[in-house]
């Protein structure tokens, strides 16, 4: 529907339509009123790009998330944070626009934001994307909140996040206080704040044991099921005296349990496993998994309170909120066997 129907049905300018639409009051309430019942009757629904060349608002966020591997809707553990996202910023009035093409390049983000008008943006960043620049650049010119994919502690954004140190300190403590001493770490990557931090917890445990840090049980499954799955496999299939793994991420952990399965090694028996996340699978694993509960839900709903301030206020303000996880303790888990 053209609004040039409605000015000519109320007997008024398009711009005095316009501005009625959009709740300019430099125009008379009686004149506004009627205008606003024309556009009900002649069943009227603004074009929100246009409207937003006035407003300079559109009422959409643009949510941008990494590469192919443990990230989008398929994701078992980001479709919460969209949820929460979600919940928050449609209260608001606001729609989110998911940016998922993985064949565009991301020098062109930045156009696209401005062609979509966006109010804002959110990031999760999965994978090589941690560290890609344009991405990262988007928060000077749109008020930007990432959420735990911040590739380096020095960046001056708006950044909510796990305190994955404090997780990480809490499910390696867990696993010496059953008496476990020889801990192997499979981490995740070497590219992401949050992967060094549970690598920092991991530490902070042995260290308050009196137990040195042994470079040679740190290895990295990059986030993936499979990659744990063959670092596993790999490191068991030497002898070695390690009686529990800390993997950095639940997915890892189901790679771990599965490969030490296919060489005979019972998880708890043998070797205890300890994942973090806590998806959905993680319950109903054989045996159910003990991990690190993320609170996902409130990461989210923090993420976007804090971009409406942003939206609305534009203080300038950098926030870094760490969200503190807790731990669950299920049958993966175990005292070490005398």
């Amino acid at each position: 529907m053209d609004i040039r129907k409605i000015a000519e049905a109320a007997g008024v300018s398009v711009s005095t339509v316009s501005k009625a639409l959009n709740g300019y009051t430099d125009i008379k309430e009686s004149t506004k009123l009627k205008i606003l019942k024309i556009a009900k009757e002649l069943d009227y629904a603004p074009n929100v790009m246009a409207r937003g060349l006035i407003t300079k608002k559109t009422n959409t966020i643009g949510v941008f998330f990494g590469d192919q591997m443990n990230s989008g809707f398929d994701s078992p553990f980001l479709s919460d944070y969209f949820r929460s996202i979600k919940n928050v910023l449609g209260r608001a009035g606001y729609d989110l626009l998911i940016f998922s093409n993985q064949k565009r390049s991301t020098r062109s983000f930045k156009t696209i934001c401005y062609e979509k008008g966006v109010d804002g943006v959110i990031l999760f960043l999965t994978g090589e994307r941690r560290t890609d620049e344009n991405l990262h650049e988007l928060h000077k010119f749109f008020p930007t909140v990432f959420i735990d994919t911040l590739p380096f502690d020095k960046m001056k954004v708006n950044f909510v996040e796990s305190d994955n140190e404090l997780g990480a300190y809490e499910a390696t403590k867990h696993l010496l206080e059953l008496g476990h001493r020889n801990i192997l770490k499979v981490a995740g990557d070497t590219i992401a704040k949050g992967s060094f931090d549970r690598i920092e917890g991991y530490k902070q445990a042995l260290a308050e044991f009196g137990i040195a840090f042994n470079e040679d049980l740190l290895k990295y499954g990059q986030y993936s099921r499979d990659e744990a799955y063959k670092v596993t496999k790999a490191y068991f299939s030497k002898p070695n005296d390690v009686t529990a793994v800390f993997a950095s991420s639940d997915l890892m952990a189901f790679g771990i349990i599965e490969a030490l399965n296919d060489l005979g090694i019972s998880v708890p028996e043998d070797v205890s496993v300890v994942g973090f996340d806590d998806i959905e699978m993680a319950r109903c694993s054989n045996p159910p998994l003990t991990t690190v509960h993320q609170q996902r839900f409130r990461i989210g709903e923090t993420a976007g309170h804090i971009l409406l301030d942003l939206i609305q206020n534009k203080d300038g303000v950098n926030r870094h909120v760490t969200i503190p996880p807790q731990l669950v303790v299920r049958k993966s888990s175990k005292e070490v066997s005398e």
